[in-house]
């Protein structure tokens, strides 16, 4: 039994600030906290631990992938809007009126954008 996942599942149905764990026993930082409703959440969630921590771990999981997709979104989406640098050296050399340079000033300010809000809107 992993002492910070059980932590993390106690702390879902119990307010942190009522215990701590000592090893994998139970402290209670004050005895109104020290009831029989509290001491029945801690026996259930260590009678179904293993389920719980699969769930847990499970849901920690599609965190990770939902934030990694959201990273590869980002990219990808700064890649699609990139020109190579061939093409920001022609388009910048070509500039011959304030239209075509807004454009293109434009196309700059949406890619420092994305990177300084970190994400690609």
């Amino acid at each position: 039994m992993d002492t910070d996942t059980l932590c993390t599942l106690l702390a879902q149905r119990i307010p942190s600030e009522q215990f701590q764990l000592w090893g994998l026993d139970i402290h209670w930082m004050s005895e109104e906290y020290d009831t029989p409703e509290n001491n029945a959440i801690v026996a259930d969630v260590i009678a179904n631990y293993t389920t719980l921590e699969a769930a847990y771990l499970a849901e920690q999981q599609a965190i990770a992938d939902a934030e990694e997709a959201r990273q590869a979104a980002k990219a990808q989406a700064i890649i699609d809007n990139l020109p190579s640098w061939s093409e920001v050296e022609a388009t910048i050399g070509n500039i011959a009126n304030l239209a075509n340079a807004k454009v293109f000033i434009a196309k700059l300010a949406r890619v420092v954008y994305w990177l300084a809000k970190d994400q690609a809107d």
